[in-house]
């Protein structure tokens, strides 16, 4: 398990997204508790909850082949986290192709950690309507 300041949990977040972002596999399992849950709201391909590492996995997974691997966020650097004792908050902007449609979308996945590991995640999105139009099934 990692050492972890849990009132911090901003540096267990940037571990996470960078493991994310890498689909390091074994890497999420280090972060992410067996019972968490990542949930992508509307109605699209990537909608539902993702549980666990495996399903979080899944998730990169999908978003790689949905958009044959051009989903990327805008720059490495690109990234903020805003932390509290209880969560924390990624903000990014992310580009990415499928076909003739393009996605430009600013994006906040909210992040909740307890005992050191990752429980719940969720997204805020600056526009919900294009990014269910990208991600349309």
């Amino acid at each position: 398990m990692l050492a972890v300041d849990e009132k911090r949990p901003g540096e267990l977040v940037e571990r996470f997204y960078r493991a994310f972002l890498a689909a390091d596999r074994e890497a999420l399992a280090e972060f992410v508790a067996p019972e968490a849950a990542w949930i992508v709201r509307l109605d699209t391909a990537l909608s539902g909850a993702h549980r666990g590492p495996e399903g979080i996995a899944a998730l990169r997974r999908e978003i790689d082949e949905l958009t044959a691997g051009t989903w990327r966020p805008l720059r490495e650097d690109s990234f903020d986290i805003a932390e509290s004792p209880w969560h924390a908050v990624i903000m990014d902007r992310f580009l990415a192709e499928r076909g003739e449609r393009r996605l430009d979308s600013q994006e906040a996945v909210i992040v909740a950690v307890e005992e050191g590991r990752i429980t719940r995640l969720f997204h805020y999105l600056h526009d919900p309507a294009a990014f269910e139009a990208f991600w349309s099934r």
